[in-house]
């Protein structure tokens, strides 16, 4: 009876593990309405078109922040999802980053969570202004915060009175890129911090 009972006990979490892993490749509701709408597509895409790619332990030091990347085969292209979760400042921000692997561009980035603080620009956050700001910018070369006006190709201008939080995005904006071109295009990139570093914020 008791061997009996381990072997259940064994078997149910080998279920919970294979049932977990494949469910944790899976998109989410709101990432695929991430997706779709960065794609620009009115059709839903198919769960078949969306394979979880794993990430190595290399990537994962390097860019603590990716949590979960995706192939996406799409009109008979190949794009490429992450999911970065940075350390803003209060916690985590999580956001939907997606790669045209043809043009080596991002094709753009949705915020999907945060928990900053309104007053200082954490609403904008979600604002297509600024999420538009990160369109097309090249993945060879991470991205700048700068205050006022860019100067160069991957110049990102931050929300006023939000520094904490926008360099938190450029860094889970970078941390995508650099997972990117090491996992895909098989290029050195160097490691993109999980906290912004240099101010204070509210996480110990």
């Amino acid at each position: 009876m008791r061997k009996c009972l381990v072997l259940l006990f064994a078997a149910a979490i080998l279920v919970l593990t294979v049932t977990g892993c494949s469910n944790s490749k899976k998109m989410t509701p709101p990432q695929k309405e991430a997706l779709q709408e960065l794609l620009g597509s009115g059709q839903e895409i198919a769960d078949e078109a969306i394979k979880g790619m794993e990430l190595t332990g290399k990537v994962k030091e390097k860019f603590p922040a990716v949590k979960k990347a995706y192939e996406i085969t799409y009109d008979g292209q190949k794009k490429y999802a992450f999911l970065s979760s940075p350390l803003g400042y209060r916690s985590a921000i999580d956001l939907f980053v997606l790669i045209d692997s043809e043009k080596n561009e991002l094709l753009g980035i949705r915020v999907l969570q945060h928990d900053e603080t309104p007053l200082y620009g954490g609403d904008s956050l979600t604002k297509e202004w600024f999420l538009n700001r990160f369109n097309n910018k090249n993945t060879g070369e991470y991205l700048n915060r700068v205050v006022l006006e860019a100067e160069r190709p991957n110049d990102i201008i931050q929300i006023t009175c939000a520094t904490v939080s926008s360099q938190a995005v450029i860094n889970g904006v970078n941390a995508a890129m650099g997972a990117y071109r090491e996992m895909v295009l098989g290029e050195e990139a160097e490691p993109v911090p999980l906290k912004v570093e240099g101010f204070v914020t509210e996480i110990p």
